[in-house]
């Protein structure tokens, strides 16, 4: 960032808007920072591979590039951080152990993450596939002629790898830890916090659905003509919604999920009077 002065900025794990003192400059600010860490990380893994290649190692190195989550930066309405705090202060994150995180919704800013895997003797190429991040360990254990034990409920991408007309994964499906309201968890710091619900993301090739157990408060966004997420369909495609809705029923069935915590996600709740609850009243009449 040109003429960076030093100043760190915290996320206030909210709408920005919300804590006084915080200016839009401020996220600005923010998000330059994070992108100087994604250019020295860049940086950085040029210089490790250079080292590999020098070793000769390419030739029977695999290397495998991922992350594990994004972070909204002003986005859909002014968020700043990858979870919501119930009462934003002007104060670190940290130092706030008693509050509760609440909804958080997973849009593609925090879930839609890189991955990229070379392997010797397997010509580059681009796959378009949904993949998940339960499918790494297996496609590390298929590289190494391990065999995948039957437990894993992951699949190794090498056969899409080599074979990209292969069908990859109809759905994925991108969560918070699941648990009902009122539970304490001890996610992003380990801090332990109550939560009110938590949050599924289930996306297709065409459809994303933030599920929530709340009535009225599922979205549905068609990805190719709403990229960015900004306008909720899911009145004028309620049938498409059940559907992807009944493949995480499946999926959660299929892992044995404790029934206390499945029970209460069996239904889609669709209700047009339903009102945002606070903070996103008036945060998001686009979606």
């Amino acid at each position: 960032m040109k003429d960076y002065d030093g100043e760190i900025v915290d996320p206030t794990y909210s709408y920005w808007q919300d804590v006084d003192g915080v200016t839009e400059d401020a996220v600005r600010k923010a998000h330059a920072c994070y992108c100087g860490e994604i250019t020295m990380v860049d940086t950085w893994i040029g210089h490790f591979l250079r080292l590999v290649e020098n070793m000769d190692l390419l030739d029977n190195t695999a290397i495998i590039f991922t992350t594990d989550h994004g972070f909204y930066f002003g986005e859909h309405g002014g968020l700043f951080g990858k979870m919501t705090l119930s009462h934003p202060q002007k104060i670190p994150y940290w130092f706030r152990p008693n509050h509760r995180w609440i909804r958080s919704p997973l849009w593609e800013e925090t879930i839609s993450c890189p991955l990229i895997i070379r392997v010797p003797n397997i010509n580059p190429g681009i796959q378009n596939g949904l993949t998940s991040a339960i499918d790494i360990m297996p496609t590390v254990l298929d590289l190494m002629n391990i065999e995948i034990p039957k437990v894993v409920e992951g699949h190794s991408l090498v056969p899409l790898m080599k074979n990209k007309d292969l069908k990859s994964r109809d759905f994925v499906i991108s969560a918070h830890p699941f648990t009902n309201t009122g539970a304490v968890i001890r996610s992003v710091d380990g801090q332990q916090r109550e939560t009110i619900g938590s949050d599924v993301t289930i996306t297709t090739k065409k459809w994303s659905l933030l599920y929530s157990t709340e009535p009225g408060q599922s979205w549905l966004y068609h990805l190719p003509s709403d990229p960015k997420q900004e306008q909720n369909v899911i009145n004028e495609n309620s049938s498409i919604a059940h559907e992807i809705h009944q493949k995480l029923v499946n999926f959660l069935k299929e892992s044995n999920l404790n029934p206390e915590l499945l029970e209460p996600r069996l239904q889609l709740r669709l209700d047009k009077t339903a009102k945002l609850p606070e903070p996103w009243k008036g945060r998001l009449e686009n979606h």
